[in-house]
């Protein structure tokens, strides 16, 4: 093991990023990110301390390595990670049960019993991080406008973040102090053959997002920005379809498969309590393992390219100074990182859906 403070010339203000997929031989040194100044300041060498996924990993002799919070990199393989702080985004099309729009916000009555199921799948969730060792949760409401979870239908042990306009709306929160981020509730993208309520952000607006060329759903999006801070996504509930997704981009994902459909509007579903079990289940098994994930990593610069429904809303998304239009439908842009790209993203498809 080497001191990253020996690696850099002494120097306690550096950091580490790994630049392998761009080609580079060189390793870039920039300001630590804060979440790692206050952990080194609150730390003491003298003791042992949980190892921290803020940074992001680098590459060498063909080994993946990491930072811990003394700045110490080491191989990834030797972690014992017991995750402490867990992140938790949930959508709601995934939601045991659910299988139709009036379910989502559609019809009042519905959606108040949708909204019960949401609770009771998210709240299996927790239990399960909790179970696993978890001291702190977060849980973002990350369907339509974030008022979705009662605040008094969460379990208590969690902060809710609700509401909108969120600057990073269905991953509001996460950041690099995390030790997992899981996604509950989750559907496939738009197009995806029985998938339940497939669609990709805006069913309204969008009709596909690639990211460097891949066409990405909310899993990918969402993990994307989860690996940028470091953070390894290990466990997804949903349909079928969407843990298949969700194996695409982070094949040892850990999946709660709580449906199977047979059509955009149908499909057959475990009885709640069963799924519930199942994810409380699987949590705790992810979160057990998550030395075993990668965090997803999006090569940087990043290209966004946006195709949307309809050509009056490429005709107002390129009116934003950062985007090209390609076709009539059709924009692009590209970004140095990738926070910055799924704010433009997400911005572009606000200004379209304005239409």
């Amino acid at each position: 093991m080497r001191s990253l403070f020996n690696l850099l010339g002494g120097s306690p203000a550096c950091y580490v990023k790994g630049n392998e997929d761009r080609g580079e031989d060189k390793i870039r040194i920039s300001e630590p990110p804060r979440h790692l100044q206050r952990l080194r300041a609150e730390s003491s060498e003298d003791e042992p301390l949980p190892l921290l996924r803020g940074a992001h990993p680098i590459q060498e002799a063909g080994e993946s390595l990491v930072l811990n919070r003394l700045g110490s990199i080491i191989p990834r393989s030797s972690m014992t990670v017991k995750p402490e702080r867990v992140f938790i985004s949930v959508d709601m099309e995934g939601i045991s049960g659910i299988v139709d729009p009036s379910q989502t916000g559609g019809d009042p009555k519905e959606y108040d019993y949708g909204r019960k199921l949401m609770a009771g799948d998210v709240n299996a969730a927790i239990e399960g991080a909790l179970a696993a060792g978890a001291k702190e949760v977060v849980v973002s409401d990350a369907h339509g406008g974030g008022r979705n979870i009662q605040p008094e239908d969460l379990n208590e042990a969690a902060i809710l973040v609700r509401g909108t306009p969120k600057p990073f709306t269905m991953m509001e929160g996460i950041g690099g102090e995390f030790d997992a981020a899981l996604y509950v509730g989750y559907h496939s993208m738009k197009g995806t053959e029985n998938g339940i309520l497939a669609h990709t952000i805006s069913g309204n607006v969008v009709d596909a997002v690639h990211i460097n060329g891949r066409e990405t759903g909310e899993f990918g999006l969402n993990a994307a920005l989860a690996g940028w801070h470091g953070v390894p996504s290990v466990f997804i509930s949903g349909d079928a379809a969407v843990a298949e997704e969700a194996r695409s981009f982070v094949p040892e994902v850990k999946a709660a498969v709580v449906k199977w459909a047979v059509g955009r509007h149908a499909a057959r579903c475990l009885h709640p309590n069963r799924a519930r079990t199942l994810i409380r289940k699987t949590v705790a098994e992810a979160l057990a393992n998550v030395e075993a994930v990668e965090p997803y990593w999006v090569k940087e610069p990043v290209e966004v390219r946006l195709r949307f429904n309809r050509e009056q809303m490429a005709d107002l998304a390129s009116f934003l100074p950062y985007l090209e239009r390609l076709d009539g439908k059709t924009v692009r842009g590209v970004f140095d990182d990738y926070p910055t790209a799924f704010r433009g993203l997400r911005a572009a498809i606000y200004v379209a859906g304005t239409t």
